[in-house]
This record gives C-alpha cells, structure tokens and sequence, in this order.
C-alpha cells in the first residue's frame, strides 16, 4: 500500500490527469489504469477521497470503491453563466402595470414571451422573480418535453385509467359511470394542451431561433406488465383523436434502437425529446424583453392583495406594484404565496448526470415506471459518439419547504442501479454531479390553469411535468389576462385552480358539463370508426374472396322502435318506461331497402347500436382477422327494410337536442350516461386495443418486428385490418364461419 492521500496531493493529481485527457476531456485507456491503480494502493481522508471521486467522475473512470454524493450539486442546465442573472430593466420597481407576471421560470417566461406584442402596443408588461430567472424547477428538472404526462409511480394502467383513478380518490361520491366518461373527457383534454404544447414549443424554436439543443426525437415508455402494455394500447386510440402517431414497439426493434433489452413492448411517441430547460426559457424571457416586456429579478413577493376596485397590490420587499391582471407562475412556490391554495403541495426530484456515456438514446428519452426511471443525452453535450446521461427517477418525496436542497441517499443509491441496468459500461463510474429540484403536485395531478378570483389568474401545479404543459400554459394565462374568456383548449371545469376550494366538482356543477362528457364520447367514437377505416387497403382486394354465405333478401316490414326493442339493448334494460321514452324519443330511425350495402369497408361510417338479428356481416378482410377480433369487417347488408337502431343519438344529442334532458337534472341524466359508457366507450377501445396488440405481436419474437401506428397501418407481416366498429345489443360474438366459394 502506499501513503495516505491527502487534499493538497489530489490537487497534482488532478492537474496532471486534466492535461492527459482527450480533447473530449475523457481519460485515456492509460491514464485510466494510472488513477485505478493510485485508488487501489492509497488511502484517502474523506475530503480527499470525495475530490478524487470528482475527478474519476469529470474523467469518466470507474471506482471500485462505493460511489458517494458528488461534490457538485450544481444541475447541468445551470453550468453556464447566466445570462440574466440580477437583471433589472430599471434601478426602481414600477409603481403599477396592466400585467404583473410572478415567477420567471419556463411558465413566467412563456407567458412574458405570448404578452410581448401587448407590451410592444404600449402595455405595461413586468416579470417579476425572488432569485434569478429559471432557477428553480426550471433550471433543475430532467429537460424533457412529453405528449402523454403519465403521474403514476408503479403500474402504469393508461392516460384515461390514471385519470379515473385520480377522480375517483377525489370525488368518492359521484357515480362511478360519470367519473369514467370524466376520465375519457379529461385524457382528451390533457392530451389537447399537452400537443399544442409541443407544437408551440417547436414553432418558437424554430422560428425565433432559441438555441436550446432541441431534440424531437421521440420517446420511448417501456412496458413492465401486460397491463401496461394494455394501457400504451389504449393511448394509441387516444392519440389518434388529436391526429397524434403513436408507434407500438416491439421487443427487437427497442434492443436495436438503444442496445438494451426488455420483456415487453414499448410505446414509442415521434416529436417528443428532450431540450436545454434553462436556455429556453432565458431565450423567451430575451425575446420579451427587446419587445418591451420588463424583468426585475431577485424582487422576493410577500402577498397579494385584491381590492375592491378590481385591481390587485403585489406586495415585494422592496416596494408595491398595483396591476390590473396579475398572473401567478410560481409552480411549488403558490402556496407560500395564496395559503388558499394549500392544494398544491411542493414535492422534490433527483436527477444525476455521468459524464462520456456511449450515445445510447441519440437524442430521444426513455421512461419506465420501473423505479421509475427518466433518462436522456442532450445533444449540446454529444462529442465522437459519447454525452452526458442524464437520469432521474426515484420516488418524489414530499417536502416542507420547496427552497430545500437535501440530497437522499437512498434515492441516489437507486438511481445508480437503474443507470447501470440501461449503461452497464458506466458501472462504478461517479455521477458528475447530482441535484434536487422543486416541482408542484395536485391531488387530482392535473395542473392548476385559470382564474383564481377576477384578475388573479395561476399557472401553476404541473406534476413534475413541466415540460409537457409549461409553454401552452403561459400561452393560456396571456390570453386571460388580456381578455375575460379562458381558450376553449383550457376547459375551466377540468383546470380551474378553483376547483380546490370545493368538495363538489366543477364538472357536475356547470349546466352543460355532463352534455360535454356524452359530446366527448361520441367524438371518441366517431374517432374509433375513422381510424380503423383508414386501415382499409387503397388498392382493389386480390381476386380470391372468402366470405359468409349471402342471406335470402325477403320483404321486408318497416317497424317502429318501441319500448320493448329498446330494452333488448342491455345498457338500457334497466330503464323505466318513462326514462326509455324520453331516450327513445331522442333517437331516429333509417328506412333502408332490403338488401342494400350500408357501408363499405374502408368507407367512415358511424357507430350504432343496432340488433344483431338485423344484419348480415360479410366479411371481406382477412379471413384470420375477422375470425380471432370478433369484430364485423367489410360490407354489411340488411334482411329487413327498416333497422331499428338506438344509433349515435347521442352524437346528435350533443348538438342539438340538450334542453330537456337537461333540464330533468337527475338520476336519468346520469342513466342516459351508462348505455354511452358500458356500451359505446368500452367496446370501441377494447376493439382497438385487441386490434392493436394482434398486429405488433407478430413476427420472429412474438411480438412483431415493426410499429403498430396509431392509424391502424400495416401490420407487421405487410397485412392490414380492414375493420368497422359497431355496438352490439348482445355480447360480441364470432362471425359466422367463412368458407372459400
């Protein structure tokens, strides 16, 4: 052994070894062995034992020694100089402004960069922030931007399941029907602020020149369960409604991807990535700036007043401004701030970055809820094939005070054995540097967007989900705070901060918000059908046809739908006869000749409910297809002259005919929900995702070597569905047998 190494020796050391590395700043294969080896044959004070841990870390060399905290707990957003830092647009804070913004992180900055042309105009504009601008959970999070915020931590059951499992922790007394159509309303909802997001975050980029090592990649979700990979079937569908592409992944194409392996499938979602946080937000804050917007950092704010004139005093340490609008961006700091909103609680996450890692990820990210784990490369950091990774993950841990910095240990024992199952290379090699930061949770986990009171509005509470949600958010509070209506892309009932201060919640209050919910499954319907007659083939079908022998067409008798037709429709058996009367009394029947084509497979049509008894299926599709979905393929035609059907009525109750169910307010209301929910809504996503999961389970591994797309496209051995979803008054059965002609 030799001497014991103290702090002044590791400073030679480390001069020397800094001299020898690679432009890259990595250790050569030499140097590598000649620090291996000092570590072996020395001992070390723990001063001295934590610097040369440092330098093995900036040098990207393993230790054989167990890896401590670095000493370094600066986030890596946050290495560079600040360009910002201290700015004031003005020695004196302004005495009043049309809009105050408080908080210059990403939803401050986002919504300084949406007010510029008021401020251009002539509008008093003023960011104010209690430290330098994106230093908070801005400038300490993972830098990554996603379409579908997950909020879960274990099994991950799907956007719309998370949503009903949050609703139903939240409001134990609503009928359970109306929590699930809820559910269905709010993933659509989400899934609506978080691509428009996406799409503002590029066109920013891209077309005010934001350096900020943009990287729209992708992201890859893995799959831990069959559950789960139920749930990433079911958000295909979901993606589908906003003309998103979601890619199912199967277990070869993942390992070729990023070199590692999985059991299960992965849900792969194009245009997500990942993104320098800080820089983005300091490059918004810029760009409001030269407009006119004005930024007065390190101005702490104690209160907030609102007076009876309908203007607000924002109370700071040095001083009070008086504005008209004032928009609250404070993320896990609200609460300080609006004690009304004690809701919002701060939470804390752990990110580590190793230096030199292979370029595994090329610029996507990957998530799994094992751990859970968040990892990513920036690509401002990618040299001769190798990047920093940055990797998250651990529980969130709640916390007292937001402003705290304490690093765990377990969490950081944690994360150093999921990096190593991802990047076994770097096993033994110290993180660079390690840190905490704030992040803002509700207990419903969707983000607080819209009026606190009049003119107070709050953009706040994202879920450690900030990069989906932080742009489109500024942009929504911009728009209230120069006008008296929130976007129609931000529904109130679903992200008003109000809803906080009531047991009873807002979607059950508003007249029209259970007419909403049947207009949002029926908008999911008519989704369903579009998608899946996309996937019918352009080109004619090949010669050979297979399908059910033709039924004899007779005279048929037009018939009238009455009480006793409805009620073999099991959704609606339970219904008195005033109930099904009024329901009834919404619905229209179709007069059709016998023996007419309805729809042709590839055609939109819409979904119905109709009896079984009606109709012949032929089927035209692939014959396997037809037999293993359940589902009706190709053409249908009737034996009747009239099909009764108790068809999308509700797509037209929606629109036209509210008045007077709505005016009923009862338990019919709610009833009039069920057959639209256990029906409709239910067999029109397990049809999808039985579709989904049957064309990216094929292939060498069993489970497909291709993407199965949210359009319904090619499946994996070249073939596609050609399917029609209809509800049924029974349970779904088979097709009749299909024979060759």
């Amino acid at each position: 052994m030799g001497g014991v190494f103290l702090p002044a020796d590791l400073e030679r050391v480390a001069a020397s070894a800094r001299e020898r590395a690679d432009r890259d700043g990595r250790a050569s294969a030499e140097l590598r062995d000649e620090l291996q080896r000092i570590e072996h044959e020395h001992e070390f004070r723990p001063a001295a034992r934590r610097l040369f841990e440092q330098l093995l870390a900036t040098l990207g060399v393993a230790s054989s020694l167990p890896i401590g905290f670095p000493l370094d707990d600066t986030p890596y957003w946050l290495r560079d100089p600040h360009p910002l830092g201290g700015f004031r647009s003005a020695t004196e804070l302004p005495a009043r402004a049309d809009v105050l913004i408080i908080g210059a992180g990403l939803t401050g900055a986002s919504a300084a960069y949406h007010l510029r042309d008021a401020a251009a105009a002539g509008r008093q504009v003023v960011v104010v922030d209690k430290g330098d601008p994106a230093c908070e959970a801005s400038g300490r999070n993972s830098g990554h931007f996603e379409m579908i915020p997950e909020n879960s931590v274990g099994l991950y059951e799907g956007l719309a399941s998370e949503r009903f499992r949050f609703l139903s922790r939240c409001y134990a007394n609503v009928p359970v029907e109306v929590l699930h159509a809820e559910a269905e309303r709010q993933a659509s909802a989400v899934l609506a602020v978080t691509v428009r997001n996406r799409e503002r975050m590029r066109n920013i980029i891209h077309g005010d020149g934001i350096a900020c090592d943009f990287s729209p990649r992708g992201w890859l979700f893995l799959a831990q369960s069959e559950r789960e990979e139920q749930a990433i079937c079911d958000e295909v569908l979901l993606a589908a409604q906003h003309g998103e592409r979601i890619e199912l992944w199967a277990r070869h194409r993942i390992n070729e991807a990023f070199s590692f392996t999985t059991d299960r499938l992965g849900r792969f979602v194009p245009g997500d990535g990942s993104y320098h946080p800080f820089k983005y937000a300091c490059g918004l804050l810029e760009r409001a700036r030269r407009a006119g917007v004005q930024l007065y950092a390190r101005v702490p704010v104690k209160a907030i007043r609102s007076e009876s004139d309908g203007t607000h005093t924002v109370v700071t340490l040095e001083g009070e401004i008086s504005a008209d609008r004032v928009i609250v961006a404070t993320n896990a700091f609200t609460r300080d701030l609006l004690p009304e909103l004690a809701a919002i609680r701060p939470r804390q996450s752990q990110v580590m970055v190793t230096e030199h890692a292979p370029d595994r990820t090329g610029g996507r990210i990957v998530t799994t809820e094992y751990g859970p784990a968040y990892f990513s490369q920036p690509r401002g950091g990618l040299r001769n094939g190798r990047a920093p990774v940055i990797f998250g993950g651990g529980a969130d841990r709640p916390m007292a005070n937001p402003s705290s910095r304490r690093r765990s240990r377990r969490i950081h024992d944690q994360l150093l054995g999921l990096r190593d199952s991802f990047f076994p290379e770097l096993t033994g090699q110290p993180p660079s540097a390690e840190w905490v930061g704030p992040m803002g949770f509700t207990p419903d986990q969707l983000p607080a967007i819209g009026w606190l009171r009049p003119g107070l509005i709050i953009a706040a509470g994202f879920n450690g989900y900030g990069g989906s949600y932080t742009t489109a958010a500024g942009e929504a509070a911009s728009v209230m705070a120069l006008g008296d209506e929130a976007p129609d892309w931000v529904p109130q009932d679903v992200f008003s901060p109000t809803r906080f201060l009531s047991d009873t919640p807002l979607f059950l209050n508003e007249h029209d918000s259970l007419w909403r919910i049947v207009g949002s499954l029926c908008h999911q319907l008519r989704s369903v059908t579009r998608q899946l007659s996309d996937a019918a083939p352009s080109a004619p079908p090949p010669p050979v046809r297979r399908t059910a022998a033709a039924p004899r067409s007779g005279e048929g008798r037009a018939v009238e739908v009455s009480l006793a037709d409805a009620r073999v429709l099991r959704p609606f058996a339970r219904f008195d006869d005033e109930e099904l009367s009024e329901v009834l009394s919404l619905m229209r029947a179709e007069r059709v000749p016998a023996g007419a084509y309805l729809f042709n497979g590839g055609r939109p049509v819409r979904v119905v409910l109709h009896h079984r008894r009606g109709i012949h299926q032929g089927v035209r599709a692939r014959p396997r297809y037809a037999a293993e979905a359940h589902q009706p393929h190709g053409k249908c035609r009737l034996r009747r002259d009239e099909l009764n059907r108790a068809q999308a009525s509700l797509g037209d109750l929606h629109r036209g005919h509210r008045s007077r169910p709505a005016r009923a307010r009862s338990k019919r209301l709610r009833r009039a929900l069920r057959p639209a929910l256990a029906g409709c809504s239910q067999a029109a996503r397990c049809a999808e995702r039985r579709a989904n999961r049957r064309s990216s389970t094929r292939g060498p591994d069993a489970r497909g070597p291709g993407a199965c797309r949210s359009r319904a496209g090619p499946t994996a051995d070249g073939r596609r569905v050609v399917a029609h979803v209809s509800i049924d008054s029974a349970s779904p059965s088979p097709p009749s047998p299909i024979t060759a002609p």
